[in-house]
């Protein structure tokens, strides 16, 4: 089968003739329909690749969605020519197959294009973010990428009487009313958001991944608010906070990874059943930007790394917004 590989700091390499993925008892073998680029995560492992240890060990290519080929034999959610999406795979996703552990893999709906399938990847991971959110708070999201986007429409499906989000990039923000936020703040810097949007929200969702939106999000909420990581901290993995105003709140604080299989396994099925009954409400194509063929993966790479999330924070970051009019790039295996 066609794959690609990450084998440098900035270096992919297409094999030709790649094995395809052996499963275990309990593992998915998918053909690969489509695999979006995480805007972050493939993104930082392209970037930071020999320079940090935990660049090398996630899985490049983790957005999936495709058919069922095979499944072990202690498999029973899920049978082949059963059309999927994974949350995260074994093997890359930019390839013709790809394996995964059944508890990643949840049941894709007819009528989901495989390009936009792969972006429900997002969907557990927003529903596992947004657990603390309840009927009537005031939410806050400080970035609207795909996950705050997605976080943003799972919180209005949760009850939050008022979203407020806030980016850097005004055409996001065009997405983000789309999507169902009561208030949008362009911002010019993320120390800013705070005075931008306001405070005293019951929870504020970091969904960018950098110290100052974790601190602004400390800022926003009120005396016992919740503050949600839903970011991922590949760049900047040290955040210090001042903690005299974090006891004086008596902040709360979850993060948006589920750290065992229960967790998980709650997560997808919650997505699984949002994903059947909410699809057109999700609005899966307003996050979707392009689709490339696998030959093209080096360009959709380039598109998405002008960003200044890619660059540790205070350093002279040849970007100040995100990339122009881009959210989500697929990568499709088959597409000619």
């Amino acid at each position: 089968m066609r794959r690609i590989e990450l084998v440098g700091r900035h270096r992919i390499r297409l094999d030709g003739d790649a094995p395809v993925p052996s499963i275990g008892p309990g593992d998915v073998l998918v053909r690969v329909g489509a695999c979006t680029v995480c805007n972050r995560s493939d993104l930082a492992y392209y970037h930071y690749h020999g320079l940090r240890d935990h660049c090398a060990t996630g899985c490049f290519g983790h957005e999936v969605a495709g058919t069922v080929e095979a499944v072990g034999e202690r498999v029973t959610r899920v049978a082949p020519g059963q059309r999927v999406f994974v949350r995260t795979p074994l093997t890359s996703g930019f390839a013709e197959y790809a394996a995964a552990r059944e508890v990643s893999v949840g049941a894709l709906p007819d009528d989901v294009p495989f390009e936009q399938g792969a972006i429900l990847q997002l969907l557990p991971l927003a529903v596992h973010a947004t657990r603390g959110v309840r009927l009537g708070d005031r939410v806050a999201i400080v970035g609207q990428g795909p996950v705050g986007l997605m976080a943003l429409q799972v919180a209005r499906l949760r009850g939050a009487a008022e979203i407020a989000v806030a980016d850097l990039d005004p055409w996001r923000l065009e997405r983000s009313v789309l999507l169902g936020a009561d208030r949008t703040s362009l911002v010019k810097s993320p120390q800013a958001v705070p005075e931008e949007l306001g405070t005293e929200f019951d929870v504020a969702i970091e969904a960018v991944g950098t110290p100052h939106t974790a601190n602004a999000c400390v800022d926003m909420v009120r005396q016992n608010g919740l503050v949600v990581f839903l970011g991922t901290h590949h760049v900047d993995t040290h955040v210090t906070f001042d903690m005299v105003k974090w006891e004086k709140k008596g902040l709360r604080v979850h993060s948006s990874a589920e750290p065992t299989d229960t967790a998980r396994a709650e997560a997808m099925r919650v997505a699984e059943r949002l994903a059947a009954t909410f699809t057109r409400r999700l609005r899966l194509d307003a996050i979707l930007t392009a689709t490339y063929p696998l030959e093209r993966l080096q360009e959709a790479l380039d598109r998405l790394s002008e960003s200044p999330t890619l660059h540790p924070a205070g350093s002279a970051a040849p970007f100040q917004t995100p990339p122009p009019e881009t959210l989500k790039i697929a990568i499709c295996p088959n597409q000619d």
